[in-house]
């Protein structure tokens, strides 16, 4: 009898496990190993990430004929992740986009952070998270598969207080095609946080090099204006009349040398701290159609300004200008030195949670 119950649990635990296959990826300068996990739902969808920075690598997404293709940007290997500062399908924090000259005030404390050249402090930078290696655990459950990624960044790290523990979870459905990120913190001091996900998508497959066919439609009201250094004035002016303005479907091609290239924040109309659809992005040629649903309250849209086609990707294609767009759900950039935008601040007492989907169909 326990002959039969051991091989059917070692049954149960082959099919629970079935979808999630795991990869040898390298070893990092630093001589670390590297592990990539493949993951497949029953329907064929695979996803696919890199313990370096908690990468996402792949998407394989189905288009009107059925036909599957990636749709995220990469790296053909691990020496070139070591080396980009194009943060590919990265984890970005403590905090994701500019704080002025690299300084805020919390609670009557001011804090320096390290700043870059032109004296701001960006995601992260120069001890950036992406180029980390993530401690993961698989799983896998009734609904999904997936794992989970945890980072301890210490007190000081980047030059925030507070010691903060750091999970991110990528899911993907097993009978949908849908993969959500799942973030969670908690810290030891009082501090501020902002993070993301720095994936490239074109969904007409990575290599595709355009944004033609594309049509956004972006459920968001207002826009974050900012000056010199893309800093944020403070204001927030309605999208109407502007360039920023996505309520109903529109291409970006015919709109990008207005704004010489999308790097902007977003505000979603939705109620805040409320969890919902804030976007549709379609391509028309391909047919293929991603909902985006989040519970954060604005996006960074980015349309890769800074390509030039020095880096090439795992297609053995040259990465150009406009030739994919980022989608950065996340707080604002910032915050901590304005009153009137969404809160970063986190304290001992609570568990930061977040989560972001990104559902797929075709037409």
């Amino acid at each position: 009898m326990r002959c039969v119950l051991l091989t059917g649990l070692l049954a149960a635990s082959a099919a629970a496990t079935a979808g999630i296959r795991v990869e040898a990826y390298g070893v990092t300068a630093a001589g670390q190993p590297v592990e990539k996990v493949v993951l497949e739902n029953a329907r064929g969808m695979k996803l696919a990430y890199i313990d370096y920075g908690a990468t996402l690598v792949q998407a394989d997404v189905a288009g009107r004929n059925g036909q599957r293709r990636n749709i995220i940007l990469s790296l053909p290997d691990l020496a070139a992740f070591e080396r980009t500062r194009g943060r590919y399908g990265a984890i970005i924090g403590r905090y994701a986009g500019r704080i002025a000259n690299g300084r805020y005030t919390l609670d009557g404390k001011t804090v320096q952070l390290p700043v870059n050249s032109k004296g701001v402090a960006i995601h992260g930078d120069p001890a950036p998270w992406e180029k980390r290696v993530w401690q993961r655990q698989d799983f896998a459950d009734k609904d999904s598969l997936g794992s989970i990624y945890r980072l301890h960044s210490a007190d000081g790290d980047q030059g925030f207080p507070g010691a903060m523990a750091v999970s991110v979870t990528y899911r993907l459905l097993r009978r949908r095609d849908e993969f959500r990120i799942e973030y969670q913190a908690t810290t030891s001091a009082p501090t501020v946080h902002n993070f993301t996900n720095h994936v490239y998508f074109n969904l007409a497959g990575a290599a595709a090099n355009t944004l033609d066919s594309h049509r956004f439609q972006i459920d968001a009201d207002r826009y974050l204006e900012t000056g010199t250094l893309r800093i944020p004035t403070g204001a927030m002016p309605q999208v109407q009349g502007t360039p920023f303005d996505f309520r109903r479907a529109a291409g970006v091609s015919e709109r990008l040398a207005a704004v010489q290239g999308y790097d902007h924040s977003l505000l979603f109309s939705k109620p805040a701290g409320a969890y919902a659809q804030v976007a549709v992005i379609r391509d028309r040629a391909s047919g293929r159609r991603m909902i985006v649903s989040t519970s954060e309250p604005s996006v960074q849209f980015y349309t890769v300004n800074g390509f030039d086609g020095t880096e090439v990707g795992s297609e053995g294609v040259a990465y150009q200008r406009y030739g994919a767009f980022a989608f950065e759900t996340q707080h604002l950039p910032d915050s901590p030195n304005h009153a009137v935008f969404p809160s970063t601040a986190l304290y001992p007492a609570q568990v930061f949670r977040s989560r972001t989907s990104f559902s797929f169909a075709s037409d």
